[in-house]
């Protein structure tokens, strides 16, 4: 979905990043599945596992306690669910006509506070 409104001009190639980014680690820090970028080279002796599963819980934690609950939803409708626009719209009681704009502002919000992340966060 996400890919259909950068295409149309609705949000811009920073915003999809950020959105697959925060796709990424709440899929690691929340959901518990497996870094798809993770060097399988160890064995699985590394601690990078663990590390990279710490950096995904406390990234994904600063992000929850800026935008809250309402809105990750929106973005767990958006970018886990794969549920379309007219559904979340539904669900959040916006109006189906403005939610790509509601999206675009809220992956706005979200890129910039990853802008303005302290580097401690990225560790992992």
């Amino acid at each position: 979905m996400i890919d259909a409104l950068h295409h149309n001009g609705i949000i811009t190639a920073h915003h999809v990043a950020a959105a697959r980014f925060w796709a990424t680690d709440y899929r690691i820090g929340v959901m518990g599945e497996e870094d798809p970028h993770l060097d399988r080279t160890s064995l699985g002796l590394s601690v990078r596992p663990l590390n990279g599963r710490m950096g995904s819980i406390n990234r994904y934690r600063y992000i929850h306690d800026i935008i809250g609950n309402r809105y990750e939803r929106i973005l767990i409708a958006t970018m886990i669910n794969n549920q379309p626009l007219d559904e979340i719209a539904s669900h959040a009681r916006y109006d189906p006509r403005h939610m790509g704009s509601v999206l675009a502002l809220l992956l706005d919000f979200l890129t910039r506070h990853y802008d303005a992340m302290p580097g401690h966060l990225w560790r992992g």
